[in-house]
C-alpha cells in the first residue's frame, strides 16, 4: 500500500477537469499553462529567438505538408488522462474532422518539436519520457542556448525513452513525414549559428 504524504498533499486533476477550468474562464488571457501528470504548470515565456525558430519551422512544414498533414503551433496534445501539453509545434495526421471534436493524441502525432531556451530541463527530463510513453515517433528539441537540434527517434513506450538520438549543430536534417521527404538546414534554424 502506498504511503500518504500528509505534510505535502497534492491534489491532481485530469484532462477533463482541466478543460472545464479553461472553459469557465479561470485563466486570464495570456496565461500559458500545461497539465503534466495531473499538475498544472506554467509554461516558459517565448523570446525572440524562440519565436523566430517556431515561425521558420511552421512555414517550412506548412508549405511542404499542405493537404498531407496538419501543422499545429502551440496547440493541445493529450498524452494520457492527466497530461495535456502544448508543444511549440507538432505535425499530426490529417483527419476528416480536423480534430474539431477532440484534441490529437500520441497515436495521431508524427512529430513534436519543443524549442528550448529556458525550458530545456523540462523538455529533456520530463516531456521526453511523456512523449516516448505516448509513442510519439519523432521528437525534436531545438536547443537555442547550445546551438543544436536533438532528434529523438524510435520510442520505447515501456522504457519511456527513445532508442536513437542524433545531435546536429550544422548540416541538413533529413526526414520523411506523411510521405514527404524534407531536408532542414540546421544552421538556418539556430540563431547563434547564422551570420
Amino acid at each position: 500500500m502506498d504511503a500518504i504524504d500528509t505534510l505535502n498533499p497534492i491534489h491532481r486533476i485530469g484532462v477533463e477537469q482541466f478543460h472545464r477550468m479553461i472553459a469557465s474562464g479561470l485563466f486570464r488571457d495570456g496565461d500559458r499553462v500545461e497539465l503534466i501528470d495531473g499538475e498544472m504548470r506554467d509554461m516558459s515565456p517565448i523570446g525572440p529567438g524562440h519565436g523566430d525558430c517556431t515561425d521558420k519551422l511552421t512555414m517550412l512544414f506548412a508549405r511542404n505538408l499542405a493537404s498531407k498533414a496538419i501543422v499545429r503551433v502551440q496547440g493541445a496534445l493529450v498524452l494520457d488522462e492527466g497530461t495535456e501539453l502544448y508543444p511549440d509545434l507538432c505535425v499530426i495526421r490529417m483527419r476528416d474532422d480536423w480534430y474539431c471534436e477532440s484534441h490529437p493524441t500520441g497515436d495521431d502525432t508524427l512529430l513534436v518539436v519543443e524549442i528550448a531556451d529556458s525550458s530545456l530541463y523540462m523538455d529533456v527530463n520530463l516531456k521526453l519520457a511523456k512523449y516516448a510513453r505516448a509513442g510519439i515517433r519523432r521528437y525534436w528539441i531545438v536547443d537555442l542556448k547550445q546551438g543544436c537540434i536533438r532528434d529523438y527517434r524510435d520510442p520505447d513506450i515501456l522504457g519511456r525513452r527513445y532508442g536513437k538520438l542524433d545531435e546536429l549543430t550544422e548540416g541538413e536534417l533529413a526526414l520523411t513525414i506523411a510521405g514527404v521527404d524534407l531536408r532542414i538546414d540546421v544552421g538556418e534554424l539556430l540563431p547563434s549559428r547564422r551570420g
